[in-house]
């Protein structure tokens, strides 16, 4: 069931600022939302900022907007939770109980990484410590080893791409510790706006006390796409080999995102799977000038599914479908 949308309009009025002064910094409106498209507007509260957090978070006031009446001829998405955006419009063009609150997995990764941009430069180094590792052997890492100093931007990059826990967990630990870092994520989710979203860590391991929605997680990732170029440049990449230094060896890092594979206008974003959360992606397509942004939570291959999804919206933006149709099954023979 559809909760209030937070907005009559896919406005963005963005706050940078250092949680403990709260100094404004830039506003920036996108497009409102196109005739026929309506909805109730919630009220949104700047959250107050806590002045022992001393971290920057960015506040703004981002919300989708949900036609009337959803367009027909939507895919048959076997998804737990979904949703399809389109980012120019702010329109919801698809959703399946996009406020559910569920275990995200590693789409957590995405805040992460906004949290992480915000405060830090990416060529800041960090040195690994024994507190930040002790990942299981079952978890996906970057394998990282205590001792070695690499950079934030070289962290991002084994995080976002072999969905590292350990560099998840660094990127926290060894810069201002887990506590301090996992409370900048929260300040952050209520600097957007949202309410249906806890953290409780980096990585996205299962925990009750951490849970996001579909709705949730393309707005964090709107945002972040929208303002760091550096996580659209890494989430795009397909493998990357980070060279040896005298601080750390070699790193060959390949993106688990399938969806680079199975969509040809796919430019990335977050796959995930745990035993809770089942497999998750976030999602991003452009053509002709077109971006649209899905969500999809608890489903079976959720890369094909987007691609079947990002095919139907962009149809509806009169482009002409890049996969072939979808075959009927044959009648039975007597």
């Amino acid at each position: 069931m559809f909760k209030v949308p937070r907005s009559a309009r896919f406005g963005l009025v963005v706050l940078v600022a250092g949680v403990a002064v709260g100094t404004l910094a830039t506003t920036q409106h996108l497009p409102v939302t196109p005739a026929g498209v309506s909805a109730a507007p919630r009220t949104i509260t700047t959250p107050t900022p806590t002045p022992s957090l001393d971290m920057q978070v960015a506040s703004a006031n981002l919300s989708f907007t949900m036609p009337l009446s959803m367009p027909a001829g939507a895919p048959a998405m076997r998804a737990r939770a979904g949703i399809l955006v389109d980012l120019d419009t702010g329109a919801i063009l698809w959703a399946k109980q996009p406020d559910l609150e569920v275990a995200p997995a590693s789409l957590t990764k995405v805040l992460t990484a906004l949290v992480a941009l915000e405060n830090f430069s990416p060529d800041q180094t960090v040195t690994i410590t024994p507190d930040a590792l002790g990942q299981s052997s079952a978890d996906t890492l970057m394998h990282l080893k205590a001792g070695q100093t690499l950079t934030v931007e070289e962290l991002l990059d084994g995080m976002l791409l072999p969905s590292g826990d350990d560099a998840a967990s660094a990127i926290a630990v060894d810069t201002v510790g887990a506590d301090r870092f996992v409370a900048a994520m929260n300040a952050q989710v209520a600097a957007l706006g949202l309410h249906e979203s806890h953290f409780s860590a980096t990585a996205g391991l299962d925990d009750p006390h951490l849970y996001s929605s579909a709705y949730d997680l393309a707005v964090i990732a709107a945002y972040t796409y929208e303002h760091f170029p550096l996580f659209d440049q890494i989430v795009a990449t397909r493998a990357i080999n980070l060279p040896a230094s005298a601080e750390h060896p070699a790193f060959a890092l390949h993106n688990l995102d399938a969806l680079l594979q199975a969509y040809p206008a796919a430019v990335g974003m977050k796959p995930g799977w745990t035993g809770n959360a089942g497999a998750c992606l976030i999602g991003m397509a452009v053509r002709g000038g077109h971006r649209l942004l899905a969500v999809l939570l608890s489903a079976n291959y959720p890369a094909r599914l987007e691609s079947r999804l990002f095919d139907w919206g962009f149809q509806l933006e009169g482009l002409p479908p890049l996969l072939p149709p979808t075959p009927s099954p044959s009648p039975a023979h007597r």
